[in-house]
């Protein structure tokens, strides 16, 4: 496959990613947003709300109306924080699950043995669920574990170095992870464990270490573009709102690409090195 056609397809790819993150981050973001509409007043926010000291005005907000106790709209921000996040974290999770099988089998080389798009999403639903599961919990483990590790580090090296060793080793734990839910479908198994292992062997040689360290720049680009997004004129102005709405759109598809290219680089890696299937003893 060409890189041009390569990237048209990752790009079609992403559309189903990013229209579940979409529908699913509306949800918890319209009640927080009613209840910060409620709680500013007549305050000028919806300008500083689109800029980059979003998070400092939405920590403000709120904390003035702990203070004032029963200010209205507290309960939806409240909702929106400890129900909806969380219960749209683990859709998306859920839906990740869902969708990487048939972006895998769509990426798979081999037109005729490969599956249709929803008929490879439907397959590995359940074990790429586990794996999600599974692999959160051990990406959290390893992570704390390994930042604590190079946190020791902060007295002889600067934080800059030491966030971008944390962004470094975040980005190989998601690689090896990726490629264990590749493996499920190049070797056709459902062995969560045994992928993993076999992902690890194949995670620690230096073309795969150096592929997701790669892929790591442009995911902590997107990252940083939706944590920091650029300023609005005047938030009041159609054209004004109409770019900042683009802006975040933009991001977010972005945001789902990147998930594809990963899935993309995994499949890629597991043909240009694939490790050996286990040895089955005779009867």
């Amino acid at each position: 496959m060409t890189a041009g056609r390569l990237v048209g397809r990752t790009l079609r790819l992403a559309v189903p990613l990013y229209l579940s993150t979409l529908v699913l981050g509306l949800i918890p973001t319209s009640i927080a947003m009613l209840g910060l509409a409620s709680l500013a007043g007549d305050r000028p926010w919806r300008g500083e709300l689109l800029g980059p000291g979003w998070l400092n005005l939405a920590t403000e907000i709120v904390m003035e109306a702990v203070y004032a106790k029963g200010a209205p709209g507290v309960s939806l921000v409240l909702a929106a924080a400890v129900i909806g996040v969380p219960v749209a974290m683990l859709a998306q999770l859920a839906v990740y699950s869902l969708l990487a099988g048939g972006i895998l089998e769509a990426l798979r080389p081999g037109a005729d043995s490969r599956l249709t798009f929803w008929a490879g999403c439907r397959t590995w639903f359940w074990p790429s669920l586990r794996l999600s599961m599974l692999g959160g919990v051990l990406f959290l483990l390893l992570s704390a574990t390994l930042s604590v590790l190079v946190g020791l580090l902060a007295r002889w090296i600067s934080q800059e170095v030491v966030l971008v060793l944390q962004l470094a080793i975040q980005a190989v734990i998601l690689g090896w992870l990726e490629l264990a839910r590749a493996l499920l479908v190049t070797r056709s198994t459902r062995s969560v464990g045994g992928m993993l292992l076999a992902a690890g062997r194949l995670a620690l040689r230096p073309l795969p270490v150096m592929v997701w360290l790669l892929l790591g720049l442009p995911t902590a680009g997107v990252l940083l573009a939706a944590v920091l997004p650029p300023a609005v004129g005047d938030p009041y102005s159609v054209l004004d709102l109409l770019v900042a709405l683009a802006f975040g759109q933009a991001v977010a598809f972005l945001g789902a690409w990147t998930r594809v290219i990963r899935l993309a680089a995994a499949m890629r890696l597991t043909q240009a090195a694939p490790v050996p299937a286990p040895r089955v003893r005779a009867g």
